[in-house]
């Protein structure tokens, strides 16, 4: 027992040996999708700045299930169809007060219409975050009702749920993530989404990505529709990671392909 508990230390600092911490997350993404004679390009910018740490789980691209953070965030999309172009910007953040209560709040200019976010919610224990979510768009707006629950399994490893509904109970929806530590610098992380609709139609993805070190992963999922991703990231070093993504699907009254490039920068 007493080597048990002079070992525990031990163990806890090699569970976080090798973390690494961030404060800014800035991705640029450029997707070219197909299908038929029509051919889409977009290019999504996007930065979050944390007001604190973000500590990862061992891959570089991992962090807690439950966010805890103050931040803000901005956006910009530019779309280009068969000769039509728009872009979409948006701006928000977070705030985590120190009793547990968490604000947010975002504005987005989504080519011409207005929409807004607002959010309340309260940190129970630091697995346990619930909020009460408001959109207003120039046609309408809704409540609803996010809970997230974190069940950590050990240093590394959890099982994380996400529960929303909306204010008329119309719409449900059930997402979960598992992440484990296999081992040395291999991770494994295993996702589910479901979401159920009042009209009967129902929803679902399941997706997995495959750590062969902290800084290389592969990930493949697939959906309710028959639609599949391939996709891999690669990071240079510590701050700089590039992505690649090929989506399609095997439903032959369906044809479509998508190609996606991005590049992120960690500091």
């Amino acid at each position: 027992m007493r080597f048990k508990l002079a070992a525990l230390p031990l163990m806890l600092v090699a569970a976080t040996a090798g973390a690494e911490e961030y404060n800014s997350f800035t991705n640029a993404t450029y997707t070219n999708a197909e299908s038929g004679d029509i051919e889409s390009d977009i290019l999504d910018l996007d930065t979050t700045y944390y007001f604190g740490a973000k500590e990862t789980l061992g891959p570089l691209k991992e962090f807690e299930y439950i966010n805890k953070v103050s931040n803000v965030f901005a956006g910009l999309s530019y779309i280009d169809v068969e000769g039509y172009d728009d872009e979409f910007v948006g701006v928000g953040g977070e705030y985590f007060a120190s009793n547990g209560i968490v604000l947010g709040a975002a504005v987005y200019d989504l080519g011409g219409e207005n929409l807004d976010t607002l959010s309340i919610g309260y940190l129970f224990t630091p697995n346990f975050l619930v909020t009460l979510d408001h959109v207003d768009n120039d046609s309408d707006n809704e409540f609803s009702l996010e809970a997230n629950y974190n069940h950590q399994l050990n240093a590394t490893d959890y099982l994380g749920f996400t529960f929303n509904v909306d204010e008329e109970f119309d719409t449900r929806s059930l997402s979960s993530k598992y992440f484990t530590h296999l081992g040395g610098e291999q991770y494994l992380t295993a996702e589910l989404a479901y979401v159920n609709y009042d009209e009967g139609d129902d929803y679902w993805k399941l997706g997995t990505e495959y750590f062969f070190t902290k800084r290389t992963s592969v990930g493949f999922s697939f959906d309710e529709v028959e639609q599949y991703e391939l996709g891999m990231t690669h990071f240079f070093n510590t701050n700089v990671a590039a992505k690649a993504a090929y989506v399609s699907n095997t439903d032959n009254d369906m044809d479509y392909d998508i190609f996606q490039l991005g590049l992120t920068v960690q500091l």
